[in-house]
């Protein structure tokens, strides 16, 4: 058994990386295949083989039939086995760089992808027509003759496209169906006419055509200046028109240009009810962390709530950490109510405990102190209070900043409260929470925490306050007579409870948003310390929606 797996194995860890020269060689010797061993770890999420010499995949991979993450990119794959398509949880597949030439049928059976690259293959063909849940599709690179076949039922996820570096000649009329492509890449294919229709994609943003052979010399100019809106824009009124769509384009659709004159912002095919905000909450499931609270812990810092938020890729790290630090400052009441922590969940080992303890005891990586390895939370504690009377006597201070402010809630505690998996604290309220399980760029799955000493229907609004900010986090507030002064901030529960009753006008007006979004939840089930179910968040009536935003909350 090789060392990795072996090491993955005795641990109980959910992922396994294999990469570079070392692992190269070893999959050389075993005849371009991985180890035998790695097929029967079937609580990994997520598999990641890149950069080697693998050639071939075991039919054994359907053993793994949790995995979430299949990340074999830069190898030298030609072929996949049938037994892929039984990976019912897979979210997010990289088969990037590889030598895959066409795809097995079962390929389709693949209904949880969201996220797909195939890009750098030899595909002549592909057909996404099953993948009614796919929201990034990266084909780049290969020999495609034809924009595939996406999805085209009523559910609308797809948001990025990208077909660089092909042999396509023409944008179907199909592609318009797909509601929400904000991204189009279609740069260095072989097209050299853009067709008006392209622009009743309502919510197009980007799109990339560079490189394209195209007739129309001054759309060259535009496309060559990387500007999309005035590229879009052009197209609208001087597009190719097709001619066997030409006729019914006059006389069925109008233009977006007349749509603008009518005073509506958006296609009529598009209709404000058909923007949806969701907050779809779904059952645990096996893989699903087991979380126990001790004694200890309730008598020290009493109420927990958490929750498992599926396929949130943090594409704006900045307006991630600000929507929580807003949070902590006014519905946590600067924490003094309640703390928010975020983990990845790939990166919590095992099951969870709430647990309290003397503060000798708990040691922790604190966020952002991976260099200085783990503490006892009674010297991370010690050194926060003496930093922050440095730093105050410099500034010539009577108050602390940034994390310095909460010191004062652990002032004469003999036990701090703190989670831990089963391999390290992952959380320290309300303080920090572990270096290790910290949110990334490349994190898809996410554990929410909410925990406070005053009440638990206060961690229940908080965590309503932050799910609704998560789902706000990619929406753009884009009309309604009570539409918020700053652009993409709605009401939060506790504001609405704060607010006198507005004017009439005000209470019927609709905000409108610039497309449908959905934030996927998992329940959480909490255990006490004897092994008994205690409770499950969110249960039903725990997320009440919003009707002031427009989200509501379905229990699927």
């Amino acid at each position: 058994m090789w060392p990795e797996v072996e090491a993955v194995k005795s641990e109980n860890r959910r992922e396994l990386k294999l990469a570079g020269a070392h692992a190269s060689e070893r999959i050389v010797k075993n005849g371009g295949n991985l180890d035998d061993a790695i097929y029967q770890l079937s609580v990994l999420n997520l598999l990641e083989v890149s950069d080697t010499a693998l050639e071939k995949i075991s039919q054994r991979i359907d053993a793994l039939n949790h995995l979430q993450s299949l990340l074999l990119y830069r190898n030298k794959i030609a072929q996949l086995p049938a037994t892929i398509g039984r990976l019912g949880e897979l979210k997010v597949l990289d088969l990037s760089g590889n030598r895959l030439t066409e795809l097995p049928a079962e390929f389709a059976d693949l209904h949880s992808l969201t996220t797909l690259n195939l890009s750098f293959n030899r595909l002549k063909t592909v057909d996404l027509s099953a993948f009614d849940k796919l929201s990034v599709c990266n084909l780049s690179g290969n020999e495609l003759i034809a924009v595939p076949q996406f999805h085209i039922g009523q559910m609308h996820h797809l948001t990025e496209v990208n077909l660089e570096k092909n042999s396509i000649v023409v944008l179907p009329e199909e592609i318009t169906q797909q509601q929400i492509l904000r991204v189009l890449n279609v740069a260095e294919n072989k097209i050299e006419q853009v067709p008006k229709y392209i622009t009743k994609c309502a919510k197009l943003k980007e799109i990339n055509l560079k490189g394209n052979p195209l007739k129309d010399k001054r759309l060259l100019k535009l496309v060559d200046q990387c500007r999309s809106k005035q590229v879009l824009d052009y197209v609208e009124k001087n597009g190719f028109m097709p001619p066997k769509t030409a006729a019914n384009e006059v006389a069925e659709t109008p233009s977006l240009a007349e749509n603008h004159t009518n005073g509506s912002h958006e296609p009529q095919s598009v209709q404000e009810e058909d923007v949806q905000l969701k907050i779809v909450v779904h059952k645990a499931t096996e893989s699903s962390p087991k979380v126990t609270f001790t004694r200890e812990a309730r008598a020290n810092r009493p109420h927990i709530v958490l929750c498992i938020v599926r396929n949130f890729p943090v594409k704006n790290m900045r307006k991630f950490l600000q929507l929580q630090n807003a949070l902590h400052d006014n519905e946590c009441g600067r924490r003094e109510v309640a703390t928010i922590a975020t983990h990845d969940l790939a990166k919590v080992k095992g099951s969870v405990r709430y647990h309290a303890a003397p503060p000798a005891q708990i040691e922790i990586t604190a966020l952002g102190s991976a260099a200085q390895g783990k503490v006892t939370a009674e010297k991370y504690y010690a050194d926060l209070c003496h930093q922050a009377d440095l730093l105050r006597k410099e500034k010539k201070r009577n108050t602390y900043s940034g994390v310095h402010k909460y010191i004062t809630l652990l002032t004469a505690k003999e036990l701090f409260a703190f989670l831990s998996d089963e391999e390290k604290v992952i959380s320290l309220p309300p303080l920090t929470n572990c270096d290790e399980t910290r949110i990334s760029p490349t994190s898809t799955d996410m554990l929410l925490e909410v925990t406070s000493s005053v009440g638990h229907g206060q961690c229940v609004r908080v965590m309503n306050a932050l799910l609704e900010g998560m789902l706000l986090m990619e929406v753009e507030v884009v009309g309604g007579a009570g539409t918020p002064s700053t652009p993409g901030k709605v009401p939060t529960h506790g504001e609405k409870k704060k607010k006198a009753k507005a004017p009439k006008e005000t209470e019927t007006a609709k905000i409108r948003y610039d497309r449908s979004a959905t934030l996927t939840v998992e329940q959480v089930q909490l255990y006490d310390s004897d092994g008994k179910l205690h409770s499950v968040f969110p249960g039903k009536g725990d997320l009440s929606g919003n009707e002031m935003a427009r989200i509501s909350v379905e229990m699927a």
